[in-house]
């Protein structure tokens, strides 16, 4: 029931919340997709205040969590030996700094007023009937799900990330929908998980090679032509990654699309 729903929404927030300030290694990710679920469940259920909220505190906490797949990703091709070790010290040195400093004005916000308000009016939040809130989120899923439909190969960037922004959300109100007791949408909620993987992939990729691009270029302003010319080879090898990370995403969200039409006639 929604009761248990807005229940639901406060205990991920709260259970992340605490998660990210221990230090655990999901943590950060975690809270982002607790108060990402909560705009899209607030969203649906026209709880605007709520969405608003939670919404910019997703946006503060974007920058770091950025940071932080960029850092794993820079680990993990400086163990395949794809970038000069030079060149992944002095980034792993400069990124480390940045991120202890972000990551301690993320524990101030996670520990201040506005997350833990946001907590407390989830758990007091008046409870529409079941039916309301069914009808509510299968509408919005609904409007959602017609936009699965993969955008064209050659889609620009932005709009493939708005893309998979809709799948995401999609995905979380099938949850909600599961949640309050709807059945048979197992196999949608799979499905659409794995589109949502793989387009975040993508995305990663995608965002670490403009964050090097970025560096680059300022590193030609300064002069530092070396680090520029290290970085020439990286930046061409993670293009090509991009490619194959961004055919796969096509892939499986082709596979999807196949399938839509069986989906809405056995739900």
């Amino acid at each position: 029931m929604s009761e248990t729903l807005w229940g639901l929404r406060a205990r991920s927030v709260a259970k992340a919340r605490k998660a990210f300030l221990r230090g655990e290694p999901e943590g950060l990710h975690d809270l982002r997709v607790a108060l990402r679920r909560t705009e899209a469940t607030a969203s649906a259920l026209g709880r605007e205040k709520i969405e608003k909220r939670a919404r910019k505190m997703v946006r503060s906490l974007s920058p770091l969590r950025q940071l932080e797949v960029d850092r794993e990703l820079l680990a993990r091709i400086r163990d395949l030996g794809r970038i000069p070790e030079s060149v992944a010290a002095t980034l792993d040195a400069q990124w480390s700094a940045e991120y202890a400093g972000d990551y301690a004005r993320a524990a101030r916000a996670a520990q201040g007023p506005k997350l833990r308000g946001l907590e407390k009016r989830l758990r007091r939040l008046d409870r529409p009937s079941r039916d309301k809130a069914v009808a509510r989120l299968e509408t919005n899923r609904r409007k959602l799900e017609e936009k699965l439909l993969p955008p064209a190969e050659d889609a620009n960037d932005r709009r493939l990330h708005r893309y998979r922004v809709g799948v995401k959300r999609a995905r979380y109100l099938a949850e909600d929908l599961a949640a309050l007791g709807m059945e048979r949408l197992e196999d949608r909620i799979d499905r659409e998980k794995g589109l949502q993987d793989a387009l975040g992939h993508w995305n990663d990729v995608h965002l670490f090679r403009e964050r090097l691009k970025v560096i680059r270029a300022k590193s030609e302003e300064r002069g530092s032509v070396g680090l520029a010319a290290d970085l020439d080879p990286v930046i061409a090898a993670l293009g090509e990654t991009l490619a194959s990370v961004r055919r796969e995403a096509f892939a499986v969200a082709g596979r999807l699309a196949r399938v839509l039409p069986f989906l809405e006639r056995s739900a």
